[in-house]
């Protein structure tokens, strides 16, 4: 798990989940309200809408239900209320869970869900099937589980490592978003040379396999230091996957991995 710098974990603390307690003994129940980005897919139409999930986690029975809105393909908003749905452990922080259309979902013309949260990161995805559309909903998302290479054109010198976290927290619109790279680095030796670089109003365009985030060149939050150029993200197979590439201080960066930990418990 890499370690993460302390402004990108406030802007995960809507995601993570924080103890419901009102006296003195630990309670075995957790509760968030989490910003959530949804896109309703038909064909090659995708709707973007940004709402709420309020998520309460049972630890004892290992069960989480939540209730979230979302704008459907027909620009309605709606409410979905899931029942008690059970937590397979599936890699040692990521847990999935699944619901059909036979346990009372609550919502239009829901068929099934099924979706991950990773307690270690507070990540949360999930799909929804109805008869005609898939509305695929996520947190911000965060890429804690990456793989950046690092490359030196003018004398092949060459780096990679898992030190780096990507946190992309979109806008309400679904047009623009706020990047945040952890441990940045720029050089291609492995030293760390900021905690944490904030990009803002990177071009956001939602499709139908997940977004794409682009720029032709963005200032960071330490003036002067760390522009990117060529940024050119792609947040595919539903935002399962990182696939990124840029450019800063004469290096090249590529960016790729998971969105969460596939290590399958045995």
């Amino acid at each position: 798990m890499k370690k993460l710098s302390f402004l990108l974990l406030s802007l995960m603390a809507m995601a993570l989940l924080t103890a419901c307690n009102n006296g003195n003994e630990p309670s075995t129940v957790q509760k968030l309200t989490s910003t959530i980005n949804c896109r309703a897919i038909e064909g090659d139409v995708v709707v973007f809408s940004q709402g709420t999930a309020n998520v309460e986690v049972d630890y004892t029975n290992m069960v989480i239900k939540f209730t979230s809105t979302h704008v459907d393909m027909d620009g309605h908003s709606t409410t979905l209320t899931t029942p008690e749905m059970k937590l397979k452990n599936v890699s040692p922080t990521v847990y999935e869970f699944t619901a059909s259309g036979s346990q009372q979902v609550g919502g239009s013309n829901v068929e099934s869900l099924n979706g991950y949260v990773d307690f270690g990161t507070g990540m949360m995805w999930y799909s929804i099937k109805t008869a005609s559309s898939e509305i695929v909903c996520t947190s911000q998302i965060l890429y804690a589980y990456s793989t950046t290479e690092i490359s030196n054109p003018d004398n092949d010198d060459y780096g990679i490592h898992q030190k780096s976290a990507y946190l992309f927290a979109i806008d309400s619109k679904g047009e623009t978003c706020t990047l945040q790279i952890s441990n940045f680095m720029s050089n291609v030796n492995g030293n760390v040379d900021a905690p944490m670089v904030e990009y803002v109003n990177l071009t956001l365009l939602p499709t139908v396999t997940g977004y794409e985030i682009t720029a032709d060149a963005v200032e960071s939050n330490y003036k002067g230091y760390y522009t990117l150029t060529d940024v050119d993200f792609t947040l595919d197979e539903q935002c399962l996957s990182i696939n990124g590439s840029f450019k800063c201080n004469g290096l090249e960066y590529v960016v790729t991995g998971p969105l969460f930990q596939t290590k399958t418990l045995n």
